[in-house]
């Protein structure tokens, strides 16, 4: 019989609650595993976030709710200021490392990837040569093309039913943003649109 496949979660929180506090919305993690359960045995789920001043009392309850929910990864490292005013976190380098070590360690047969960074690309890319199915689920507003055509398989956050919640902020809902699926860029159109046609 053969054993059931490994999946790494990993979610890059800062990423999706960027998109998520423009929209007046708010994310459900908690969806995340579910996806991940669905496809497979989760080996490792993986919680990544900033924190700008600090851990506060609301934060530290967010962070054991997500805890208890089934992350068993929980990496929340701090925002620095560079000299030009610009803020930047460590927690992408993180993400690539816990990735890539449990591919190497062959613990890992499906990576779910909750981010809309292109600096994650060449990871992504990585990983597909090598036969590891790769899902990435990108905010609607801040996902780099080339990260969703990258992976084996991609979904705006809106499109996996609760992830997104609206929240009690005046913003737009995210899932409302894009009105119909035709909106949303294909693959074979993105590709087009790279070679010059």
């Amino acid at each position: 019989m053969p054993r059931p496949k490994q999946v790494l979660l990993a979610v890059d929180a800062a990423n999706h609650a960027i998109d998520a506090k423009e929209s007046g919305a708010r994310m459900n993690y908690g969806v995340s595993l579910t996806y991940a359960a669905h496809h497979g045995v989760i080996k490792q789920a993986g919680f990544y976030g900033v924190r700008c001043n600090g851990v506060g009392e609301r934060e530290r309850q967010q962070l054991i709710a997500l805890k208890q929910a089934g992350f068993n990864r929980m990496v929340v490292r701090p925002l620095r200021q560079r000299a030009d005013g610009t803020n930047k976190s460590d927690i992408d380098t993180v993400i690539v490392m816990d990735v890539w070590e449990a591919v190497v360690q062959k613990e890992t047969d499906i990576v779910v990837l909750l981010s809309g960074d292109s600096d994650f690309v060449p990871l992504v890319e990585c990983l597909v040569e090598r036969g590891v199915e790769v899902h990435v689920i990108g905010p609607d507003r801040g996902t780099a093309w080339e990260l969703a055509i990258a992976a084996t398989h991609f979904l705006y956050a809106s499109q996996l039913e609760g992830l997104v919640q609206s929240g009690s902020g005046n913003g737009t809902p995210v899932g409302d943003r894009l009105s119909s699926e035709s909106e949303r860029p294909t693959r074979e159109a993105v590709s087009a649109s790279c070679n010059g046609s």
